[in-house]
Formats: structure tokens, sequence, C-alpha cells
């Protein structure tokens, strides 16, 4: 099952929101037609990030697709807003990937905790102190896309987590907006698009 998940709408349930997640919403609906009918998690996206996620209605399929998951899925893309703009308008950045007692992430370079996260990043448009960018991620790293950015200089608008000092759409302005993949059992690659959030593009907009 491949649904498009709004920002503000956990993946999972969590202590506060036992119905209100893509899970459980989804979960009701493929037993609308087969009550006997199971859901399996294949991946997150944070809560206020929008996009695609993948759903597996069996669990051997869903473990096969988490153990393989670079072997299965061939492309990650993203949209976001940045506050500044990047200083090269394309580039790739590689760091190693840690988590913090306060559960922030933060780059290091101890080998021994740092997982390796690769970010490729190319500014499409700019207006202002923003930039509308467009981001293929090559490994999954938790916050991986807001760290990297931020980082550099240029928080993703609305992520007060890690340094924005806007919130313009009052919402985390990221967005995975292509997921491709081959289907576990045919072979097929199937590939899921979604259109860039308006917001993101009136923001970004530059002046005629």
């Amino acid at each position: 099952v491949v649904i498009e998940k709004a920002s503000g709408l956990l993946s999972v349930a969590n202590d506060n929101a036992r119905e209100k997640n893509a899970f459980h919403i989804i979960m009701d609906y493929v037993r609308h037609d087969n009550p006997d009918a199971n859901l399996y998690v294949c991946h997150r996206l944070d809560q206020f990030t929008s996009g695609i996620l993948i759903f597996a209605k069996d669990e051997s399929l869903m473990n096969e697709m988490r153990a393989n998951w670079d072997f299965y899925v061939k492309e990650r893309k993203y949209t976001c807003v940045t506050e500044n703009i990047p200083a090269k308008p394309e580039d790739t950045i590689e760091s190693l990937l840690t988590q913090n007692e306060h559960l922030r992430v933060h780059s290091t370079n101890d080998e021994s905790v740092g997982r390796l996260a690769v970010t490729h990043y190319r500014v499409l448009q700019t207006r202002g102190r923003y930039a509308l960018v467009d981001v293929e991620i090559f490994t999954g790293k938790k916050n991986q896309i807001r760290v990297h950015m931020a980082e550099m200089g240029c928080p993703i608008a609305g992520d007060i987590k890690y340094g924005a000092e806007t919130n313009p759409a009052r919402r985390l302005m990221l967005h995975n907006y292509r997921l491709t993949f081959i289907h576990p059992v045919t072979g097929e690659l199937m590939r899921f698009t979604l259109p860039t959030p308006t917001v993101f593009r009136k923001l970004t907009q530059p002046d005629k």
C-alpha cells in the first residue's frame, strides 16, 4: 500500500496519538473490505515531513523490504525550502551521523558511533533569504536532510529543532516527492511521484 502522508501526521502511533496516525488510518482502510487483513510498516517519515509512505500487507514482505532496503529502493527524492541560500548551487554532502542524549542528530568524526549519510542537493530557485532545493538521499538516516541542511547554515524553514528562525508555512518545509522501488514479488520497477507543495514554490518564486 502506497500513500501520501500529510505534514503533521505521525507515520505510526506514539503515546499521544494512538489512532491519529498513518498506520491506523490505512489499517482501517484495508480492513474495511477484509476484516482479517494486516498491515506492516516498511519505513517512516518524520511527523512534519510530507510525502510517500509504503506499507506491506504481508509480514514476510515487510521483513524482506526492511532487510534489503537499499536493494529494493532505487530513488528517494525530496524538495525543501531552506533559510539562507546554499553557497554552492549543487553539491553532495557526506558525514557520519549520530544522536545525542537529547535525541538531536548531528555529524561526528567518531567512526565508532557515526553512520554514513550521503545527501545530494541542487538549488532550483531563490527569493530573498529562501531557496527551493531538490534533494536526493542515498542513505536513510534519521533527520538526515534536516541535519545536513542545517550544518551548512541553511536550515529547513519551519525546522526549529535544527535552528530555523522562521516558520512561513506553519510546517516543516520538507516533502518526499518521489520514491522508486522494485516490487519484491513481481520485480516490477514502481515509481511514485507527488507535486511540490504550492507554498514551497510561491515562497521561493523569483520576483519578475
